[in-house]
Order: C-alpha cells, then structure tokens, then sequence
C-alpha cells in the first residue's frame, strides 16, 4: 500500500483553481496566453501558477524539433519574468517535462528512440532558465511504468507528478534533484 500523499497546501481551502490548457500546444505558442488568463482569474494577489509544458516542444515535426531549443528558452524565460512581475502571482512554478518514450504497447504514440534524450535535454534547459523547476523525468527508466502509451501518465504516474509539486510547494529550494 501506497504512503498517503501530502496535500498540496495546508489546510482547508475554498480558493478556486483554474485551468488553462490545451492539448498539442507549445510552451512558445502557450506563453503569450498565461498572463493574460492570470489577469482574467486573478482576484486578489495570492495565485500560484504551475506551469506544466514543453514536451510539444521538443517533438520532431518534419525531422526537426518543433521548436528550436533557443526559441523555447526565450519562450521560458519571457513567461517566467512575466509571471515574476504580475502582481496577482504570489508564486510560480515550471513542472518539468516527461520523457515521451516510444512503446510497442497498442494505442501508443509514435516517438524514435532519441524522444527521451530530446526531452531531457528541453527539460534542462528549462531548468536552467526559469527561476524555480520541479523536476520530473529523471530516471527515465521509472518512466515506462508511470504512463499508460509512453506518454500519458496512470494513476501511479499522476500521482508521482502531484508528489513532485506538492513537496515543490512546500519547499524553498530551487529543485527537487
């Protein structure tokens, strides 16, 4: 059996969450919107943001990564100074990138076998550029069994994602490593 999870934050809570997702976006094509969906659920200053992108990125489109590891650091950055300066965030976090990893399981997405290492290598640069990041995908090897295609999580696996930020949460330091 399982070890209870910690909560995400202490206490009871009536604070509204919001969303603002979608499916086959890029971290560059997502960072121009989260500010503006911050201001729009904003209602006092004390939101905590997470960030959670960036696998999109580091897909190969047409042999080439969809997008250019240098343009994906500026998009990073961009939102993380954004969201730095907004005076409705009280804290923001980057949740890191998982390493997409091909699978013969039926229904799994197509990825070549460097995906994991594509993915690693946005993810640290990710880490290198925001101000905090909670790591995720290291060992990628643990990874296999925590999706159900290589790519979208279980229940194990979400559920290892919600540990990773709640101690993140809880935390002060820059990583989890």
């Amino acid at each position: 059996m399982a070890p209870p999870r910690p909560p995400l934050l202490d206490g009871d809570r009536d604070e509204p969450v919001s969303v603002h997702a979608r499916t086959g976006v890029a971290l560059a094509d997502l960072a121009a919107t989260v500010a503006d969906a911050v201001a729009r659920t904003a209602s006092e200053p004390s939101l905590t943001v997470l960030v959670h992108a960036g696998h999109n990125d580091a897909q190969l489109r047409e042999g080439a990564p969809r997008v250019d590891p240098a343009a994906f650091r500026d998009a990073a950055g961009a939102l993380d100074r954004r969201l730095d300066a907004h005076p409705a965030v009280d804290r923001h976090l980057f949740v890191g990138l998982v390493p997409l990893l091909p699978s013969d399981r039926p229904g799994a997405v197509p990825f070549a076998d460097a995906q994991p290492a594509r993915s690693l290598a946005y993810d640290d640069l990710l880490a290198w550029t925001v101000a905090e990041h909670v790591p995720l995908a290291r060992p990628v090897s643990a990874w296999r069994d925590r999706t159900v295609d290589g790519v979208h999580p279980t229940g194990d696996g979400h559920g290892y994602v919600a540990d990773r930020v709640a101690a993140a949460l809880h935390g002060d330091g820059r990583t989890l490593d």
